[in-house]
């Protein structure tokens, strides 16, 4: 089992996780929208251990801390392949509307494909390629956490698709995916509280098939 703590990254509202093994010697950050100095205290001095830096989906405010945590640690960028583009755009990573400066954030490392596995120490982070909150969403999925990103939030919310590259139909797809997921699973959304598979099967109005 991994451990994991939340920030809330600043003035924006959303969720950056850690997520390491037991022994701390390895760690990913997910959604870097909070900085390094914020979340140091967790490891102490053991920052270099970041071994990835993970995005759920290429919108600024869940990447405001992006150069920053690549610049502390070397750890690569990895984002969902169809999401990658994005990165440098300030259009499509909707900087511009959010009115966040520097909406150019350069380039991942590489782009991530639907089930492939990311390897944390003796975790393992499995990706699922989940569109319509943008093209290229991914959600990270361990053996009792799910890292949802904008595809779903706690008490039946689910991410905009009046951005580039949203899609309704590719969204109800995906939750109906994520809602077939075991239910025991803790979902840890981009925004707001966590929840769980099995109170949003509740909530949700998109069921599993």
């Amino acid at each position: 089992m991994g451990r994991i703590v939340t920030f809330e990254g600043r003035g924006i509202g959303s969720n950056c996780y850690l997520f390491w093994d037991d022994e701390k010697e390895n760690a990913v950050v997910i959604d870097p929208s909070a900085s390094p100095e914020t979340t140091a205290p967790v490891f102490g001095h053991a920052i270099p251990y970041i071994r990835a830096i993970l995005l759920t989906h290429a919108h600024a405010d869940h990447m405001m801390n992006l150069r920053k945590w690549k610049e502390a640690t070397g750890a690569p960028i990895l984002i969902g392949r169809f999401d990658r583009y994005a990165l440098s755009d300030p259009n499509a990573n909707v900087a511009d509307l959010l009115g966040l400066p520097n909406g150019d954030y350069g380039d991942a490392d590489r782009g991530l494909e639907d089930r492939e596995e990311i390897a944390v120490g003796r975790e393992k982070l499995t990706v699922l390629h989940t569109p319509g909150h943008t093209a290229g969403s991914v959600c990270y999925l361990t053996s009792d956490a799910l890292f949802s990103g904008d595809t779903i939030f706690a008490l039946g919310g689910v991410g905009r698709t009046d951005f580039f590259g949203g899609s309704d139909k590719s969204l109800a797809e995906s939750v109906r995916s994520l809602l077939s997921l075991p239910k025991d699973l803790t979902v840890y959304p981009g925004h707001g509280p966590k929840t769980t598979i099995a109170l949003e099967r509740l909530y949700h109005s998109y069921t599993p098939d």
